[in-house]
This record gives structure tokens, sequence and C-alpha cells, in this order.
């Protein structure tokens, strides 16, 4: 969510509320250090906004049950247009409940009929299709609150966020009315799509959102505290095609031998039983319900419903009609005779050819079923164009979708450029009306370039300059695994490689490791090929034991050689080495083993010491210059949301210089964004006594780190995590024991369209590529007027555009220096274990996204439900969200979810020793 998208939304009225933080700090300053450059910010400065009244409406329509399409027809008819032209000032609507506009009048009431406005007669024996339109003058909305507010003369209270919210209504009222428009972003019919595959197209346009800003400009002219955040936007809509096409395209892929008569044989209901029950395709047709459709023939043989446009339901079965199924010749229905007045059975397929003149060709295809329309045949409809394709894309289609989304800084500033002009803020007629003007210009701010730190290993400095970039070869970690590998083993599913090649793979590994400063002495492991069809559990145990006996010792981890993307087979193995035996593990690719690139081995000993207890490098500081004069914990958590249920993810520093993190993930309830209780007991409590117990004293300072919330939130965070945080520790250890902490929390986010353009050939701001250098701090002109944020840069984009981090502190006990603090914030992304580069998001964060996507191989269904991760997963959580929708409503029955949510099985849950316990849950097992 947009950091200054001040709307969170109320999941029971779905309407826009206000929650305000009243307590969050103001800015302590801006950082001095580093190098001062000027770099472009794609954020417009409004110029000029109006300070008079505008006056908000209600919108009542009918009975408040009507559903969109009714509610959009009812708004844009003559009748009700007609009136509002009569107040001789232009209305904005929400295309929902509320609308605006610079006149004032108590309320307007209109009846509209429908069918006199499409010129169509009452259906017979049904009432005129009749719709009340009541538009009553609810509130009046001060514009002049909010140079009150960047003056800090009044709160950020609800008139604020009305008069904001009525601004970004107004920029985007025109380019709705002319573009297919998604939430924020526009895209232009005659936008010229890129196939991701056989149904799904991708079209660029264009993201626009008002946000309030800085409005002291660091670089000339004057600024108001309002801007536009103009960016591009990619998004995946369904090819216009016949249904039918379309259905074929979603099951066959892209297999040429399927054909329309294997699609026939594989939607043919199957026998169960004594009945007939849905096949596997027949049920991955439900991602096209509610799709939007019209019949093509109408325009030739039925001008009057050539625009008539219906609405997929599902498709029609009829368990009675056995393995063939309900289609056009078998489906009949009652049709009036024109002339005798008496109803006759006949079949769809019959129906068309009287109707049209034409046979059905794929007649043994499903019907479509639609809710109040009846039935069609898949091959006489069309679909609508534009509409979105909302599901999550397939692995083939994500990387179609990436290479057509991912542009260099010329590319996107090119984009951005198309994107003003489809605007076209000159001749928008709302923005004339009310005043509004904007800035064409990009914003230029003065940034600054931090200095990037020396990494250390244990036999070198490296100072990667601003390439943000460097190189393992010749490098000796600076902690290797302080156990020395002595029991250890290989495990090999399906006998997918030869063991020849495995100890070549084995050697040129234990070569590598030992080359980076690893402690080797065991260098013939164990190897347990488990042949094709056995049981990867006890595969995984076999392979544990083998090891164990060899060693006479509890093996460290057990290296596993995957055959392929088997997402079952994964989930099952982490859940049984890590939740079972308490045991970490390294999953293989067969492919790069049967390579044995020393490259590939370099990079696969940094997870494997982080798993052992080692430390990949550290950052270079002097006393005079360390972050943590205190003892220091840093604290990451991160919150995903499943179709099933929400999990949570902390993580927390296990040394001093917060390089190692230990990690717990639980669930946490269904579509829950904050801590539950429970999770900050066991969880946040838990790993706090042990990082107690190693370093013999309670931390004094606390950096929370939260992943990105919206700005509604942030009271929640404090009042819900931190606090509770707080309580639990005082009730678990008692304040004497624990002291008084001082906390610096911060919420982190990358759903944000800011992005950061050097100026062309300026290399003192910006890489070859166009993008700006790590280390690139922005905390003036698109910051927040007077609170603490700012956006950082700090990694090197290795394909199009970086995306820099917000970070908003929304406390801060122990008053970190912003250059301090900023920095702290920089140099630790170049500790991130797993790569020779800086990443874009602080550590503890990024740490929390792997352990909370881990923790789905966790998940205590039973392995007879299917994975837990990967595609056939995904397709099963899409079929879920589909069926508790209401939308495949051609299907009967529906998963019902219950209201308690299963905890994930716990790291080493059916181990004895609490040290063994101890030793998995505080590792970096999640790497």
């Amino acid at each position: 969510m947009d950091p200054y998208d001040y709307r969170t939304f109320d999941r029971d009225s779905n309407t826009a509320r206000y929650q305000f933080n009243s307590d969050l700090p103001d800015r302590p300053g801006l950082n001095k250090s580093g190098k001062q450059v000027q770099i472009r910010v794609n954020q417009y400065k409004v110029t000029d906004f109006p300070t008079r009244d505008v006056f908000q409406y209600d919108i009542n329509i009918g009975t408040g049950a009507e559903k969109m399409g009714k509610i959009m027809a009812v708004w844009k008819s003559q009748t009700v247009q007609m009136k509002l032209n009569e107040v001789g000032a232009p209305f904005l609507w929400d295309g929902n409940k509320l609308a605006w506009s610079s006149a004032s009048i108590e309320q307007i009431r209109v009846n509209v009929d429908l069918d006199a406005e499409k010129g169509r007669q009452p259906r017979e024996g049904k009432a005129p299709d009749t719709c009340f339109c009541i538009i009553k003058r609810t509130k009046v909305i001060r514009m002049a609150v909010i140079a009150a507010y960047l003056a800090k003369k009044t709160p950020f209270d609800n008139s604020v966020f009305e008069a904001i919210n009525f601004f970004d209504h107004a920029m985007r009222q025109w380019p709705s009315d002319k573009y297919v428009t998604v939430k924020r972003s526009f895209f232009a019919r005659s936008g010229k799509p890129t196939p991701l595959d056989n149904y799904v197209m991708a079209i660029r346009g264009v993201y626009a959102s008002m946000r309030l800003c800085d409005p002291n400009p660091s670089i000339g002219g004057v600024g108001t505290g309002l801007g536009v955040n103009i960016d591009t936007a990619n998004m995946a809509f369904w090819s216009e095609q016949d249904v039918h096409q379309a259905a074929k395209a979603i099951l066959g892929g892209n297999n040429p031998s399927y054909d329309y008569h294997t699609m026939v044989q594989r939607l043919a209901p199957v026998p169960s039983g004594n009945k007939f029950v849905y096949s596997e395709s027949f049920k991955n047709l439900r991602i096209m319900a509610k799709l939007k459709f019209k019949v093509k023939w109408n325009a030739k043989n039925d001008p009057k419903r050539a625009n008539k446009t219906h609405k997929i339901k599902g498709f029609l079965f009829k368990s009675e009609m056995g393995k063939v199924g309900a289609n056009a010749k078998t489906f009949t229905f009652p049709l009036k005779d024109r002339q005798t007045g008496k109803e006759q059975n006949i079949s769809v397929y019959d129906y068309f050819k009287r109707k049209y003149g034409v046979d059905l060709k794929h007649w043994q295809l499903p019907l479509i079923n639609t809710e109040r329309d009846g039935v069609f045949p898949m091959e006489a409809c069309r679909l609508e164009p534009y509409q979105k394709f909302q599901y999550k894309l397939s692995p083939d289609q994500t990387a179609s979708m990436i290479k057509f989304a991912v542009t260099r800084p010329p590319q996107r500033l090119q984009g951005i450029d198309q994107g003003i002009k489809m605007l076209n803020w000159p001749q928008d007629p709302y923005l004339k009306h009310f005043g509004i003007k904007i800035d064409p210009n990009m914003t230029v701010t003065n940034a600054r370039v931090l200095q990037n730190p020396e990494v250390q290993y244990k036999n070198t400095k490296i100072n990667p300059g601003t390439s943000g970039k460097w190189d393992l070869r010749g490098k000796k970690l600076w902690l290797p695994n302080p156990e020395p590998l002595k029991s250890w083993g290989f495990l090999v599913i399906n006998s997918c490689i030869d063991e020849s090649s495995l100890q070549n793979f084995i050697s040129v590994f234990v070569q590598t490791y030992i080359g980076h400063g690893g402690n080797v002495t065991n260098k013939r492991p164990t190897i347990h090929s488990a042949a094709r069809g056995e049981d990867v559990a006890q595969a995984a145990l076999a392979a544990r034991q083998k090891a164990g006996n060899q060693a006479q010792a509890i093996p460290s981890i057990i290296f596993v050689v995957l055959p392929s993307r088997d997402s079952t087979v994964y989930q099952r193995l982490k859940r049984g080495l890590e939740c079972r035996f308490g045991t970490v593990s390294q999953m293989l690719a067969v492919g790069h083993v049967l390579k044995a690139n020393p490259q590939y081995c370099s990079n696969v000993v940094m997870k494997v010491n982080s798993k052992l207890g080692g430390t990949t490098c550290k950052i270079v500081t002097v006393k005079s210059k360390q972050f943590f004069s205190t003892p220091t914990m840093v604290v990451g958590v991160d919150v995903s949301h499943g179709a099933q249920y929400s999990t949570a993810a902390i993580t927390m520093s296990q040394d001093l210089d917060a390089c190692r993190y230990a990690a717990y993930v639980n669930t946490n309830g269904r579509r829950v964004e904050m801590l539950t209780p429970g999770n900050i007991q066991s969880g946040f409590v838990y790993l706090f006594e042990a990082w107690c117990q190693k370093h013999n004293t309670a931390p004094a300072h606390i950096y929370y780190f939260r992943d990105g919330v919206s700005e509604g939130q942030y009271a929640h965070v404090l009042e819900q995590e931190v606090k509770g945080m707080n309580d639990a520790l005082l009730e678990k250890f008692g304040a004497a024991k624990i002291g008084k902490i001082l906390w610096t929390v911060t919420i982190c986010s990358k759903r944000h369209h800011i992005r950061f353009f050097p100026k062309e050939g300026d290399y003192q701001a910006g890489d070859p590529k166009g993008n700006s250098l790590p280390g690139t701090l922005v905390e003036r002109d698109v910051t927040h007027p007077f609170e603490y944020d700012f956006y950082l840069s700090s990694h090197s984009a290795i394909q199009g555009t970086a995306r820099p981090v917000h970070y908003h502190v929304i406390k801060d006990d122990a008053h970190v220096p912003p250059t301090v603090f900023q920095d702290m914030v920089y140099k630790h992304c170049y500790q991130y274990a797993r790569s020779t580069t800086p990443v874009s998001l602080y550590p503890a964060v990024y740490y929390a996204h792997l352990a909370a996507y881990r923790a789905l191989c966790h998940d205590s269904s039973a392995a007879s439900d299917g994975p837990r991760t990967g595609q056939k997963y995904e397709e099963n959580q899409q079929d879920a969200a589909v069926r508790d929708s209401g939308a495949d409503t051609s299907q009967t029955g529906s998963a019902v979810i219950g209201s308690e949510v299963k905890p994930l099985v716990p790291l080493g849950k059916d181990l004895k020793n609490p040290e063994l316990i101890k030793a998995i849950r505080t590792s970096m097992w999640y790497i």
C-alpha cells in the first residue's frame, strides 16, 4: 500500500475509515553524511489547489442491495445526468456511495426507468425496471484544512483525510471516464497487449496517486505539500477470444496435441460409485467464473441484443445425464412458438441453428451457465476485452510478465512520460473546474549517497565502492562452522544421479568449503539413494540414520539431491527433517550437482555455513563508529496472508553484530495483520530468553523492523505488538531483570511507486544502466511533511529499475541520530548471509520473508492433502478462493473453513533434549 494512502478498509462495511496516529515522532533532522547529489523522483508537484469549500454527497440507489452494474447504469442514465447538468457544476463520483461538487444542493431525487433508457419493453409478466436515485448533501469539505495541517495548526483528523480523498478522486475522475481503470491504474484500450500465453495478456498503463509531501522544496520553486506520484503500471488481462478457445488454452496449455476432441474427453463427467462427478479438467474451468462475454452472432442476427453483456456463472453439469453430460444436443429447454403460442422443448443446438443459422461445431463441450440469461454454447460467446486476470500467474506466465515488466530506467521514464500524456492534465475539465494545477516536470530533489561499508572476511577486507557487488573467490568466511562437519550425509531422490557423479560433487563442495575456511573432518559422507516410488519420509529417516551411524553422532545436516521442482517432495522432506528430527537440510538441484561448478558450490557454502552456525561476513566497524554501544537486539517481523490462514514470522539477531538471526514461524489467525498474543509468547519471548542466556544480559535497546503495514495500522503495531511484547516480558521476567528497554520501531515497505532517476550521464548519482547508486537516500520533497521517514536504495538492481525501500520510524525511545540510524540500515544490508551483494531490504525483515515462505513446509495438514508450496498449491488456493467467493455456483458444495487455525508443526517437535530443540530453533534453518 502507498505509504501515504491514508485509508484503511473495514472489511465489514467496505468503506474507508481513518485512524489517526497522534504520537508519531517528528523528523529529528536530516542526514549530513555521504555525498550530496541531485536526483529526479517520479512525483509531480501540485502548484495550485482550491481553498474554497467543496460539498460531499451520499449516493443512494435503489434499496442498497443493487449490484454494481445496476448502480453504474442508474448513475450514468440520461435521467440522472440531465438532472445533474441542471446544477451547473460537475459532480465527481467514486463509483459507489460518494460524490463531490462545488455546488451546494440539499437533495436530488429521481426515478430512473431503465427499460425506457435502454429502449426495451418490460419483461413479460414483470413490472418495469425502475430504480430511485437519491443524491443528498451530507458534508462540507473544508479545503483550507490541508494548509492548516501542513503548518501544524491542526492535527491530521478526519477533515484532512476527506480533503485529500477529494483531491485523489478529482485527479482520477477524467481518466476513469476514458480508460480501463484498475484501482489507481489506467490502461488505454488502444494499448498494445503482449501475450503471456494463449489466454492471458499483459498491458502497460499508468499509475497515479495524490500524496501529501514535504511542502519545502529542496531545489527552487514553491511547494504546496501535495504531489502526484506517477509510475508505469503493468497488468494481466484475459485475452479477447471465443470462450471455447480460452478454455482450450487453459486446459491444454502449449501442448500442440491437445485438440478439441481431447478437450471433450477430459471434460466429460467421470463415474464415481453409482453417480457421475466432475472431472479435474471440468473443475479447472472454475477460473473463468465471473468473466463477461457477448454472443458473437447477435450483431448480425439480433441487433437489439448486440451489446448485451452476460456473465459466466459456471459451466452446466447434470449428473443425471451420465457420461455424455449436459451439452448443446442433450440439454433442452421449453420455447414458446410465436405462431401457436404453445411451448415445446428444443435443444440448444437446434435453437442456435434456428436463430442464427449456424451448425455448432463443438456442440459436445459443456454449456456456459449464467445468473439470469440461461445457457450458451462456448463457441457462440466471445470474451469481453480488458478483463483483469484475478489469479496468480503460473510460473511460465510469471516469467513472461517479468520480462514484460522489467524495464531499465530510461525505458521506465519513457513509460511515465507516456502516462503523463494519457492523463493530459492541462485539458482535464475537472482539474480546471476546481482550480487544481500540476507541474508536468518531475521533481528534482537533493539526495545523499551514503558511504558504503567495507566488508570483513576472515582473511581480508573488501571495499565494493558503489558497484554493489563483490566476489567470494579467495575469501575465507568471517566465522566458519563452530562444530566440524563430521556427521552428515546425502539423500538422492528417485536415484536421479549415479554415485560417481555425486562423489565428484562432494569432492568439489568439500574442497570449496575448506577453501573458504570451513571445518570439515568427514570428507566422504554417507549416501542413501531412494528408488523411484520410495516414501520420501522413510528415505529421509534412512539417510539420517546412515549418517549418524557412520559418525556415531547426531547428523549436523542432510543434503538432498532433487530430480525436479516437485513441491510435494520438497515440503515433506523439509517438514520431516526440520520438524520431526530437528535437522537442518540443504536441497540441491540435480542439474547443478552434475555440473559441480565451483561458483555454485560457493553459493551453497554460504547457506550451509549459516545453517551450521557460522557467519559469511560482517561490515567493518571501528569503536568510535559502532552502531551498538549498549547490548542491542534487532527484531524483524513479517505477517503474510494466504487463502487458508495468515503466517507470522519473527526474526531475532543472535550475535552482537546482527549478522545471524533465529526465526520463529506460526499461523496467525485468518487475515490477522497484527501478531497474536500467542505468537508473542511462544515466539518473541522464547527467542528473547535464548538471547539473554547467550549474552548473559537483557538488551538495553531493541530495533524493531516491521514489514509494510498501512498508515492506519501504525498505532496497532505500537499498541498491540510493541506494548504486547513489553507486557509479555514484564510478566515473564519482571521489571528488575529486564530493566527499561528502549525501542526504535520502524515500518519498512516496498509496496509503493516511488523511483529514483539520476540525470542522464550523472555518474556521481547513477550507474551506467541509469539506476541510482547503492546508498542513495531521499528524505526531502517526496517524504512526509514532518514525520520521520525516508527512502533508501541500498542495492544495485540486476535488472530493471531499482525500487527503494520506504522506512518510517514510528517510535524512537533512544533518539538515535538519523545519520547513525540510516547508516546502520544501509550498511547492515551488506551482511546478508547468502549473497555477495547488499540486499534491497533491511536483513531482519528479508529473513522474516524467507522464514514466512518456508513456513508453508511446516503445515500441519496430512501429506495426502496435497502440497503446501509450489504451483499446485497455488492452484488449490485459487480454487478455494473461487469457491468461497460464491463465484463457482455451478458446482455443488464449497470448502468450509472452520473458525480455528491449526498451528504449524514446531521445529524439533519429536526431540526430547531441550538443548537440541533450542539448537534448531535458534539456527538459520530457513536460509
